[in-house]
């Protein structure tokens, strides 16, 4: 009841990217120098809200074919109405487990890869993946994922070449809650046919005066802070999000990371003895440039149902260790 008289708010367990381990860099001095002397993905001077129309169709070329509209009066009720979605689901969302396929590829050969293994050799993992909700003592909720490996016990991240680099990216769709909205700008861009689907889309920018827990870039140096930029596909009768991709606003030179894209596709779940169909992330890809080729990690979700457990689960990835040289 309480939840109908204010806004739904929503904690999440910080966003994070993991960097490849620096036996995997190469002397990355003359491969940053030469990208940051040109054009990136995204600029400081623009972002996705004021970016023009065709500019933006460049850089995300699923925009194609999408009836744009300038004006925005339209913007507001679709926001209200996503976030009252958002508002209606979470409450009621219980504790799942999923199966997890993750496939991951590293575009560039690395010789000083250990065991002999390329950088551009794709490896592929399967894990029970964990999506938690908890309620707060203030009545908010948080949100949160874990992974059991084969044997049931929580996986512990190790900093190599086959661990998982990014974490918590499957329920962006939180972006766009009731509570979260205030910490981004929106531009409604108009209508586009997703997946079969009438969406309306919408941009979005974070404003990083207003983000209290900002996405980290995990190095071996510290944890670097950073935001986002995207769009919504947004269905036009149930308001369900579609789809999402977001990126980096902006690249994060004396990191290295000069590009982060990820995209969600989700679907509509059955979970059975739970009477309600839920709309679930299916697949989230993880596209990274770091200076060394573009990497890819692409995870995809099945079986979702009821997860009961007594075991405690590391909700939080370490912090890589410094590794040393042979």
């Amino acid at each position: 009841m309480g939840i109908r008289r204010r806004k739904l708010a929503i904690s999440l367990a910080p966003l994070v990217l993991c960097a490849l381990p620096l036996t995997a860099q190469q002397p990355l001095r003359e491969a940053i120098s030469a990208h940051d002397a040109g054009a990136s993905l995204q600029d400081e001077a623009a972002t996705y809200i004021d970016m023009p129309i065709q500019r933006l169709e460049a850089l995300v070329p699923k925009l194609m074919g999408i009836k744009y509209e300038s004006n925005q009066e339209r913007l507001p009720l679709i926001l209200a109405n996503a976030a009252s979605v958002i508002g209606q689901v979470l409450p009621k969302l219980p504790n799942l487990v999923s199966r997890e396929d993750v496939l991951h590829f590293q575009g560039k050969w690395n010789p000083s890869s250990p065991d002999h293994i390329a950088a551009a050799q794709p490896w592929s993992r399967t894990f029970s993946y964990l999506l938690r909700r908890e309620r707060n003592p203030d009545g908010s909720f948080t949100l949160s994922e874990s992974r059991l490996d084969k044997n049931n016990e929580p996986i512990k991240e190790e900093h190599s070449f086959m661990a998982i680099r990014s974490h918590g990216f499957a329920y962006q769709w939180l972006f766009v809650s009731a509570a979260n909205q205030q910490q981004s700008h929106f531009r409604y861009m108009g209508e586009q046919k997703k997946d079969g689907r009438k969406t309306f889309v919408v941009a979005f920018a974070q404003d990083p005066k207003k983000v209290a827990d900002p996405a980290v870039f995990l190095t071996d140096v510290g944890r670097i802070p950073f935001y986002y930029q995207g769009i919504l596909w947004i269905d036009q009768s149930s308001f369900q999000i579609v789809a999402l991709r977001s990126d980096l606003l902006p690249p994060i030179p004396s990191a290295h990371l000069r590009q982060l894209t990820t995209e969600l596709a989700f679907q509509s779940v059955t979970i059975r003895g739970y009477d309600a169909t839920l709309w679930l992330p299916h697949h989230v890809e993880v596209s990274t440039d770091e200076g060394r080729g573009l990497s890819s990690e692409a995870h995809s979700y099945s079986n979702y149902h009821l997860f009961h457990s007594d075991i405690k689960i590391l909700t939080t990835p370490a912090a890589p260790s410094e590794e040393k040289s042979p």
